[in-house]
Formats: structure tokens, sequence, C-alpha cells
């Protein structure tokens, strides 16, 4: 192995260069370049000692014949190499034929096909998660740029199947809950399925400090995705909290939301919880019917904080008269705040010390890489961008290990629906219309045959029930 004399070269190298006048940024390009070579050069170096070990190993000679040695190109993280590695012929048939074997593929864990290292894809992924995908193609690898369609692949291929461990915290008297969703652009030829609501939950305990200008929320944790139904959701929700607290220890749960219809059922997790309307979307359905006008919406926020209902209709009704091309709206806004009733004077609750700020939370860890590039997502594609995403939020850094994981495991949350499913299913299969259709959800079942496109074909199969 040659490594003594390239960091002998390397050496010298920069000797040479300290020999010369340079400018500060000449200086940084040719020490980026020497380092650059030198981390490939060396990589490429352990590589090739590695496999000509083996090659002169007794073991090798016992098993193998050796058959050819090949060039392999591969993009690692720290850039492009190509290296010689060796083909063997096991000696003996091995369940009645011969082994073809490479030593350094089968030593350091690298796919015969592979094209990139597994810390190059973490990088890209990584670099996707902060960067976006355009700026992860450029500048991931050093001195090679990465087409935006492979890191795309690559995230979609993903079984996300990480199970956090959480460890339990002090329990506090209050606990709090927001919702709210993106929007997710999906690869569909269907008009009505191009757009998708992706659910987010975020649980903590209120402020750290209440005294300083900048709040920060205290042991914040995110919950969400696109695959997974309400119910599970707020499910998994309750998991975790129930497994850092003791939630009977806990006076008030407060959830803080917009309404939206996916919300619905958290009282099925959580029935003692108090719901809030968050201010950010009441004060946008006030100022849309009263147009911001001061004393008009104060008479209106009075009336519906103390429920006079028919006092604020006739207030609404004035307002539609003013600006009729708008009065349908205006309706649409006055039952959107009707229906939340409870949830807007329970934002005065004395102990609702915390106003909902998940507009904010979803746009900085959510929106802006979901929403606001231009990008339409396969199904798979959005549900591993949104965990990958998630775990961005809660702190958990994206590992070889867990990126292994995710390659060659299972989805957690696919297989939560699945069980649902298969719940479903066998409690009600006996009111099936046909017994074919029957067969053909059973073989599914049966065969652990479930992807995201059979979430529409669940969809079909139950719909066919007496």
């Amino acid at each position: 192995m040659n490594i003594l004399s390239l960091f002998t070269s390397f050496v010298n190298y920069l000797n040479q260069i300290l020999g010369n006048n340079l400018f500060m940024h000449e200086l940084e390009h040719h020490i980026s370049d020497a380092t650059y070579n030198l981390n490939l050069e060396t990589l490429k170096n352990i590589l090739e000692f590695l496999d000509l070990e083996y090659k002169n190993s007794k073991e090798r000679k016992e098993k193998y014949y050796v058959q050819q040695t090949r060039e392999r190109t591969l993009i690692t993280s720290l850039g492009i190499i190509t290296f010689n590695k060796t083909y063997y012929k096991s000696k003996n048939k091995i369940n009645g034929k011969y082994e073809y074997y490479s030593y350094l593929e089968d030593y350091l864990g690298i796919s015969k096909w592979a094209k990139l290292s597994l810390s190059a894809e973490v990088k890209l992924i990584n670099n996707s998660v902060d960067n976006g995908m355009s700026w992860s193609s450029k500048n991931s690898i050093p001195n090679y740029k990465i087409s935006r369609q492979t890191i795309s692949s690559k995230i979609k291929n993903i079984n996300y199947n990480y199970l956090e461990t959480f460890v339990k915290k002090e329990t506090p008297k209050i606990l709090y809950i927001e919702a709210d969703e993106v929007h997710a652009n999906l690869q569909s030829r269907n008009q009505n399925t191009k757009n998708k609501i992706v659910p987010v939950i975020l649980t903590h305990e209120g402020h750290k400090e209440d005294f300083v200008k900048k709040k920060e929320l205290k042991n914040t944790h995110y919950i969400a995705s696109s695959i997974l139904k309400t119910d599970k959701l707020w499910e998994e929700t309750y998991k975790y909290l129930d497994s850092v607290y003791d939630l009977d220890k806990v006076d008030k749960i407060f959830l803080s939301s917009d309404g939206g219809t996916w919300i619905t059922g958290y009282d099925i997790a959580f029935p003692n919880v108090i719901f809030v309307l968050d201010k950010f979307h009441y004060r946008k359905a006030l100022n849309y019917i009263f147009k911001k006008e001061p004393i008009t919406t104060k008479i209106a926020d009075d009336y519906l904080r103390n429920k006079m209902i028919d006092e604020f209709k006739i207030l609404v009704k004035s307002q539609c008269k003013l600006y009729p091309e708008q009065k349908d709206e205006m309706i649409k806004q006055q039952n959107y705040l009707l229906n939340h009733l409870d949830g807007i004077i329970n934002q005065r609750h004395p102990d609702y010390k915390c106003p909902c700020s998940m507009e904010g939370h979803i746009s900085n860890k959510y929106a802006k890489f979901i929403t606001s590039r231009p990008h339409a997502y396969s199904e798979n594609g959005l549900e591993n961008i949104t965990q990958l995403l998630t775990m961005k939020a809660n702190n958990v850094k994206l590992t070889e290990e867990i990126y292994y994981k995710f390659k060659t495991g299972e989805s957690v949350y696919k297989k939560l629906n699945l069980e649902k499913f298969i719940s479903e299913f066998r409690n009600q299969s006996n009111e099936l219309i046909d017994n074919t259709l029957k067969y053909d959800i059973q073989h599914l079942v049966d065969n652990n045959n479930f992807d995201l496109q059979d979430n529409y074909r669940l969809d079909y199969f139950l719909s066919k029930r007496i």
C-alpha cells in the first residue's frame, strides 16, 4: 500500500506552493485540490490493498480460483474513484453450481450493481432535505453532478421503518397539541388526485420562558404522514405522549388547529381535549367578512365570544348587502366561525398560555420543502420526504445505519395501514357481494402484498360491501 508515499507527495506539494507568492484565494484553491486528490487516492489505495490482501490469503487459495481483475467506478461522498477488484470462482460446487464471488464487495457491503456508495446516498438525501434536490445534485459530490432524478429515485425507494426510542420526561400540568397540513403536488394524470394533503401534528409543553421576546417551545415533537389514516395518526400521537408522560397527571390538553376536516376524530384518542381555533384562521375569516374595519370587527368578535349567534348573523347579512358579489364566500366564512364557536371562546381560557404557532412551523419544517418547490411527488416519494423532514424536525440525524435499514426494511406506516386493512377485512369479509372479490382481497392479505396503490384498491374493495 502506497499510503506513505501519498502523504509524502502531499507534504512536498504543500512545501512547493508555500514557496510561491500566492494570494489567499489561490492558496485556498491549491489546498482544496490537493486534499481532494489525497482523499480519493487514499481511498483507492486502501480498497486495492484489501482486495490484494484477500487474493494472497490462505483462505482464498483454499476456496476460490482467481477468475479476473476488473476496474470498478464508484461515486463516493469524497468524489468518484476507479479501483481494481478481483472476481473469484469457487473450487467446488455449492448447491449444485459454482459460486462467483467478489471479496471486496462482500467485505465492504457494496452492492454489485450500485453506482453510489451508502455514504454518498446519505449525503445526497440529507442535503436534499436541508437545501432541496437541485442544490444537493450540484453540491453533494465533489467535482461531480448527480441528476435530480437519481436523488428522487433514492428517496422514493426508501422503506421508512425508523422507530424512535423515547425517554420519560417530567410530566407537566398542561400539554399542547397543534395540527395543520401541507399541500403537495402528486404525479397523477387525474386532476382530482394531483393535490395531496399531508397532516402534521406537533406536541409540546408550552413556552420554555415567558419573559423573553423570542419565545421557544419546550420539548417539541412532530408526527406526520401522507399515507397514515387519520385515526391512526391520532393513535400515534397518543402513543408518543403516553410513552414520555404520565397522562393521568396531566390536568389539561389543548388542541389548536384551523378545524380542518381531517382533524376531526382526535376526540377518540383524546376525549377530554380542549379545542382551540387558532387565531390566524380566526382573524383571517373575520377580516374577510368585515374587511378589517376595526369597530365592526370588534363588535362581531364580541358577539361570537358571547354566543350571540343571531346578532352575529345580522351583522354578516349587512356585509353581504354591501358586497353582494362576495356573499357566498362570506356565508361560508360565517358558517366556519359558527361551527367552531367553542374553539373561539377557548382562545381566552385562563390556562391557555401558549397560542398556536403552527403556521410558522409548517412553513419552516415542511412547506418550503414540499409546497414551495416546484416538484410533483409519487405516493412513495411524498411519504418518504415527509418522514425525512419529520426526522429532521425531531432532531434525528439520518445516518448510514438508519438509511441501510430504510433500504432493506419494511415501511412502518404501510404496515400500520395493512394491519388496519386486515382487521377490517376479516371482520366484514362475509358481507362482500362477490366471492371472487373476497378471494382477491384474501390473496392480497395472505401474501402481504400491500403498497400505496392498494389504498385505492382498498377503497374499491370495501365499497362493495352490502
